[in-house]
């Protein structure tokens, strides 16, 4: 796993607002409050997450994958 960890980005979906730090924070919304629950970019996201916090994949290639993942589900976000 990374020492840098993540950018912290704001996710705006359904009035709420999340604020996503981590990987767990990322696995914690795509599957409580996700838009879709199929397709390429969400089970890319969900595995490289769940790779995240597991020390398999890197912090940056699960961001990466979240983000991605939310362009694809038109969820918006930002970085505060």
């Amino acid at each position: 796993m990374s020492a840098t960890g993540w950018l912290a980005v704001v996710v705006k979906r359904n009035q709420a607002v999340y604020t996503i730090a981590s990987a767990e924070d990322a696995l914690k919304l795509l599957f409580s409050d996700w838009p879709v629950h199929s397709g390429l970019p969400f089970i890319l996201a969900m595995e490289a997450c769940a790779g995240a916090v597991t020390g398999v994949v890197t912090d940056e290639e699960a961001e990466f994958a979240f983000l991605s993942a939310a362009i694809d589900a038109q969820v918006s976000f930002e970085f505060p």
